[in-house]
């Protein structure tokens, strides 16, 4: 019993996306063989995750019919409360760690997240990026890939070549995680009037799609090899395809809340992992 309440804390407080943000900044260091951030760079992407989901949750009222994420959250908005006033706090411990220049970026970034979910865009009734269906899923994927790809370099030395393969791979990666939770939502997006990607093409085609993109994906790693020849990095590659394929077809068989958010939002944590096993013998 304990041990249901302790992972229905660390899944639904959104404690373990925030950790998944964390390891895949770790894996693009590890992808261009740079030493990882400091520690104040990683409270900062910590915080900023676990702040943006929390105040998200914290007002969120709809959501997948006997959602026991939703349950939780309408039980407990205290632990909403103090977890994005704890991110906050990592946030401002860390901000000063930054160049002036991440300054004007990262509060463009805070600004189009807080966007995201609260009505403050002075277009009529849809005043929220997730109003706008495929805006929704761009914002999103976008926002992940310049965080976890852009952020954790920018300072550093790199390869530019290898630099588009990671974040052109990490965008088409982050847009199909996305995706499933478009095709999740489906009839709660419809009802809200929301025309995302997966209520305008449909759950099976929205199914299809997700597994080309895996492909492309794929076809990505290789080309990505021949130019840049790591073979432990490929294989985790590959690794990380096959367990999102497995768990795409777990969510045709159930929108639990726990297959989402431990096993797709979990492939970020796997896919970070597996890089970092088999680079060790790169």
């Amino acid at each position: 019993m304990w041990f249901k309440k302790f992972y229905e804390f660390i899944l639904f407080s959104s404690i373990f996306i925030s950790i998944c943000a964390v390891a895949l900044c770790m894996e693009t260091n590890i992808l261009f063989g740079l030493p990882f951030n400091n520690f104040s760079f990683y409270c900062f992407v910590f915080g900023a995750t676990l702040a943006q989901y929390n105040l998200h949750y914290l007002v969120k009222n709809i959501a997948v019919k006997n959602s026991h994420r939703l349950a939780w959250s309408q039980r407990n908005r205290k632990i909403h409360l103090l977890l994005f006033i704890a991110g906050v706090g990592l946030i401002l411990f860390s901000f000063f760690s930054f160049h002036l220049k991440h300054f004007i970026i990262l509060l463009s970034l805070g600004g189009i997240a807080f966007l995201y979910s609260f009505p403050f865009l002075p277009f009529g009734k849809k005043r929220r990026i997730k109003d706008y269906g495929f805006m929704k899923i761009i914002t999103i994927t976008l926002l992940w890939t310049l965080v976890t790809v852009w952020f954790p370099v920018n300072s550093m030395p790199f390869e530019t070549n290898l630099f588009l393969f990671v974040f052109a791979k990490r965008f088409v990666f982050m847009f199909v995680l996305c995706l499933l939770f478009d095709i999740r939502d489906i009839d709660v997006d419809r009802q809200e009037k929301i025309n995302t990607l997966a209520v305008i093409i449909g759950k099976r085609k929205s199914y299809f799609l997700s597994s080309i993109l895996l492909i492309l994906f794929a076809l990505l790693s290789i080309i990505q090899y021949i130019y840049f020849p790591q073979k432990g990095v490929l294989i985790a590659m590959f690794l990380s395809v096959a367990a999102t394929f497995i768990n795409i077809e777990l969510t045709k068989k159930s929108n639990s809340d726990f297959i989402y958010l431990a096993g797709i939002d979990g492939m970020m944590l796997l896919q970070a992992i597996l890089v970092f096993l088999f680079s060790l013998n790169l």
